[in-house]
């Protein structure tokens, strides 16, 4: 076996053969192919801060959500509350005007009943002569 030194021109013609095939690659696939990886990773990161800013945008959002409910929770409880005190007073307005009322029949049917036991009394002893005389004629019959 013999080992055999190759052609120099030979050697030379693959090296520039190797340089061109690089360069023609580099130009070809290789710049093209990397900036396409950079415009993909540019256009990923303007995603990301789009949805990040979109994130805050939602949160910022949520938080006036949240603050429009605490109001209207607010309101709600002050609306009840104002309504349940004129409720209120509304039912003891109606109350006190219904005890009065029946108070003042009360004082109305007492006084009718005074006049009534008054006049019984009256017609009582008016009649006291009579009722004597048939108290007597009784006793008498016994």
């Amino acid at each position: 076996m013999s080992i055999t030194i190759p052609d120099p021109w030979l050697m030379l013609l693959v090296f520039v053969v190797f340089i061109i095939t690089m360069l023609l690659l580099n130009s070809w696939l290789f710049k093209p192919l990397i900036g396409f990886m950079d415009e993909r990773e540019n256009s990923l990161r303007k995603d990301m801060e789009s949805a990040m800013s979109d994130d805050n945008e939602v949160q910022e959002i949520q938080e006036k959500i949240r603050a429009i409910f605490a109001d209207a929770k607010a309101q709600a409880s002050s609306i009840i509350e104002s309504a349940t005190i004129e409720a209120k007073a509304e039912y003891d307005e109606k109350m006190e005007k219904q005890a009065n009322e029946v108070q003042g029949r009360i004082d109305s049917f007492r006084a009718d009943l005074e006049n009534q036991k008054n006049q019984a009394k009256q017609e009582l002893l008016a009649d006291l002569g009579v009722f004597e005389t048939a108290l007597k004629s009784k006793v008498q019959q016994i």
